[in-house]
């Protein structure tokens, strides 16, 4: 459950990241094969130069997914595309994710991890700028495609990247400091998008939801990611953790089985934030009118208290267990839902949101480990792979389903349709996993 991401994060991603995102790193051998040189070294400061990188770019990439989940909805709604031909948009980049996941996985394998990786960083920022310029919905779709494919490679790649790049025993923190970077420091790029929109709309003399001052706001997120992407080349050939003779085994039906239970949890929570996520900012400007400097603030808020909460998961773990945890977690986010769509003033839809967004933030570092600990260890990569499988066919299913009910019966299904998602998945999880030995 995310990355980020799966986000991606709905966390990240799009809105929100796939789950894989964080479980990839964990599925490396428990000691990399190789590093690249000063890769392992302590620094005062720091991982050292190429973790370093890995993490710097990180936070550009969380500032980047945060500024295009509150900008690029307003922009298509601009161009006078409706919330179910936004959420194909949104379902379109999900479904790239799920058919290039493989593909690129075996390209990865022939030209290198670190190499592809780079190579994506640099093609980031054509693709965002082709987005920001399309106007047609054929176009839109295209640069959409692009920018998933090239984003894929981030989620799949950072996190062993990141584990070959610091030795064991800075590992837990390292990934603490890159999921900070990518939910906490990354909502700033909301301030960000709705700052330079706000901005534009001034200097041009038009509305800030107008087209103009929204393609500014995603021409500087094209701009950010290119300064991010640059340093990035340097480390091209640092080498990744695991990927071991062990982990070509051929799967069980017992592993099978125990795929299957992890699984369906997170792709019933990828639905229910697929469902929501890409829609957040057209739900506070269409029915409480929020300009997108009002937006931005909003989302930085509640990206950042996501980001800070998750630092009590362990504490709630320790107290509850890992799967009430987790249950009680899904349980109360699916709460928040219904209770942002109802509210029937202002602070009480962003009192909503903010509580939803920080319960999400406490939920992957439980199950994250969880996960992780249910498997074998040679086992861990193949989970890791699948579960951008799982964020990929949520946030396709997702975001279809919720344009459509949007359109013709407005939020409130919509949104109740992703808190029951949430509560079947938490139900899922304590059918599959409530009676194990915590």
């Amino acid at each position: 459950m995310r990355h980020n991401g799966r986000m991606k994060v709905e966390d990240a991603a799009t809105p929100g990241a796939p789950a894989g995102a964080q479980l990839a790193g964990e599925a490396s051998a428990d000691r990399p094969p190789a590093q690249s040189a000063g890769a392992g070294r302590r620094r005062p400061f720091g991982f050292g130069p190429a973790a370093n990188t890995l993490l710097a770019y990180t936070l550009v990439k969380g500032l980047q997914l945060a500024l295009h989940l509150l900008i690029f909805p307003l922009y298509a709604y601009s161009l006078g595309y409706d919330q179910a031909a936004i959420g194909r948009l949104n379902a379109t980049g999900a479904l790239t994710v799920f058919l290039v996941s493989v593909p690129l996985g075996v390209l990865a394998d022939r030209v290198g991890r670190a190499r592809l990786f780079a190579i994506c960083a640099l093609l980031t920022p054509p693709a965002l700028t082709g987005l920001a310029l399309a106007r047609s919905y054929p176009a839109l779709i295209a640069w959409i495609v692009v920018l998933n494919i090239v984003g894929t490679v981030y989620w799949s790649a950072l996190s062993p990247l990141l584990v070959g790049a610091v030795p064991e025993e800075q590992r837990v923190r390292a990934f603490s400091v890159n999921t900070f970077f990518i939910f906490g420091v990354g909502a700033l790029g909301s301030v960000i998008g709705g700052s330079v929109a706000a901005g534009a709309a001034r200097a041009l003399g038009v509305a800030a939801a107008a087209t103009e001052p929204l393609r500014a706001a995603l021409l500087v997120n094209a701009g950010i990611m290119l300064l991010g992407a640059l340093p990035v080349w340097r480390i091209r050939h640092l080498a990744a953790a695991g990927d071991g003779p062990a982990g070509r085994e051929r799967l069980r039906l017992a592993d099978l089985r125990l795929f299957g239970r992890l699984l369906l949890p997170d792709a019933l929570q990828a639905f229910g934030a697929g469902a929501i996520i890409g829609f957040l900012p057209l739900f506070f400007t269409l029915r409480f009118g929020l300009p997108p400097g009002r937006l931005g603030l909003l989302f930085t808020l509640t990206g950042v208290l996501g980001g800070a909460a998750s630092l009590g998961s362990p504490a709630l773990a320790r107290l509850v267990g890992n799967i009430r945890a987790i249950v009680g977690l899904m349980a109360a986010v699916a709460g928040c839902m219904v209770a942002t769509v109802a509210a029937p003033v202002l602070a009480g839809a962003v009192a909503g949101e903010t509580a939803r967004s920080a319960l999400r933030g406490m939920i992957d570092p439980i199950y994250t480990p969880y996960a992780m600990t249910r498997v074998a260890p040679h086992r861990r990569g193949t989970l890791g792979g699948l579960y951008n499988v799982t964020y990929a066919t949520g946030f396709s299913l997702g975001p279809l389903l919720s344009g459509w009910l949007q359109v013709r019966y407005g939020f409130g299904p919509a949104f109740t349709v992703g808190a029951a998602a949430y509560l079947l998945a938490g139900a899922s999880m304590w059918l599959f996993f409530g009676r194990a030995t915590e």
